[in-house]
């Protein structure tokens, strides 16, 4: 039996879907002026002045289901796109005003339409250019049109003087909703939009931060759980170390073991402190300079293979730290020496407000679409890492008010700053 593989769905586009609606709306105004055109030719029985309407609708109706097809293709809708269609339905309009009575037309307010969807849709510049085009076109429509029976029984003779008080009217009552919409629906679909990206941010945060207490729940649980083993064979250590009848070679090994069994109950008790004093919000006054200085000297001694060079001035600014900033800072060097970087350089800029700590690396670079996910709740990092680590000093940044900022060099690596404010000696001083 030959089965078919079903293609996967499409994901679903608000552009592309905005698209779609403005060309109903256009197929619906045009059926509008179908029905007028078929009443007049239906009244009248004559076809003199309806040639120019004909070409004109069919016009339209051929670019409106053109852009009907180019909306099942996967390219995706640009601005500059949606305004060149709404210039369609601008240009052509007026094309059908023009020779079905100007101005006194009575469907010359269609020009409202395009002008609201620019208002909602698009950015405030291109609103402007529709309500700008719109707003001329119609006061061109008021000297310049072709005679409409319908619409301009009275204008035989000419047209030159058919603008009365009521056109106007009309004319000023545009010009007023015009403005109106062009300025505080542009406003108030800016507010929507600016609301809808904080909601996504603030979804972002919410989800970063449940990873975050998965994760830190797995790791108190996970130091918990070491406690008893370390311990365990601490003691085993000590019993054979006791033994007089151990070889040379053997005492020297179970020596390294007992320091690396020590170390790795200092760490522990190092990671249950450290959450602990997060917990309890307890920050300290440290030097920018002392900060990233016995960072990286502590990471140094767990990682003796890579080279790293270090470059700070003199009195560099007091910063408000918890804690978890060591980490936060640890997990960029660590990032830059999976890179495969024989070497790492560190160094300590500031300006009155705020200090940078950046970690230069000599690796091959963060891929570009990797950069822009870093720091969001979900990261597929690759075999680099810049995974779960690197979300975590996110997070831990930003509760100081600081970011991160990561960029590949052209001349090769990558440049990891991480920014934090600068306190003020006020703030910085140790309470009593």
């Amino acid at each position: 039996m030959k089965h078919t593989q079903a293609s996967s769905p499409r994901a679903y586009s608000p552009s592309l879907d905005n698209l779609r609606n403005l060309l109903i709306i256009r197929g619906i105004a045009l059926l509008g002026q179908t029905g007028v055109l078929a009443y007049v030719l239906l009244a009248s029985r004559t076809t003199a002045s309806l040639v120019g309407v004909t070409i004109s609708l069919a016009l339209l109706a051929l670019l409106t289901i053109a852009s009907l097809w180019r909306t099942t293709r996967p390219w995706p809708v640009a601005d500059n796109e949606f305004l060149a269609q709404l210039m369609v339905d601008v240009l052509g309009w007026t094309s059908l005003m023009y020779f079905s009575g100007g101005a006194s037309n009575p469907f010359v307010s269609y020009y409202i339409v395009p002008l609201v969807i620019a208002a909602a849709v698009l950015p405030w510049r291109h609103t402007w250019i529709i309500a700008g085009a719109s707003l001329l076109a119609y006061s061109l429509l008021l000297y310049f049109y072709v005679p409409f029976p319908l619409f301009t029984p009275h204008a035989a003779m000419g047209h030159g003087d058919g603008t009365n008080v009521h056109i106007l009217g009309m004319w000023f009552n545009f010009l007023f909703s015009a403005g109106l919409i062009t300025y505080f629906v542009v406003r108030m679909a800016s507010t929507l939009r600016l609301q809808d990206a904080q909601a996504v941010t603030q979804r972002e945060d919410r989800l970063r931060d449940d990873q975050i207490m998965a994760v830190a729940s797995l790791a108190a649980g996970t130091a918990h759980e070491l406690g008893t083993p370390l311990s365990t064979m601490t003691v085993l250590v000590d019993e054979m170390l006791q033994d007089p009848d151990l070889p040379d070679q053997a005492q020297q090994d179970c020596e390294l073991l007992k320091a690396q069994l020590t170390l790795c109950r200092s760490t522990l008790s190092e990671l249950s402190r450290t959450a602990e004093l997060s917990s309890a919000q307890h920050t300290r006054p440290v030097a920018a300079g002392d900060f990233a200085r016995q960072t990286l000297e502590r990471w140094a001694v767990r990682r003796p293979g890579v080279i790293y060079s270090f470059e700070c001035a003199v009195n560099s600014p007091v910063l408000k730290l918890d804690p978890t900033m060591h980490q936060a800072l640890e997990n960029l060097l660590n990032n830059a020496a999976d890179s495969g970087s024989q070497k790492i350089a560190l160094s300590v800029h500031w300006t009155t407000r705020e200090a940078s700590i950046r970690v230069r690396d000599w690796g091959p670079g963060i891929r570009a679409e990797l950069l822009e996910q870093l720091g969001k709740p979900i990261i597929h990092a690759d075999k680099s890492g810049l995974g779960i680590g690197l979300m975590l000093t996110q997070a831990s940044v930003q509760r100081h008010g600081g970011r991160i900022e990561l960029r590949n060099l052209r001349e090769g690596g990558t440049l990891a700053t991480l920014t934090l404010p600068i306190n003020t000696p006020e703030e910085s001083s140790p309470q009593q």
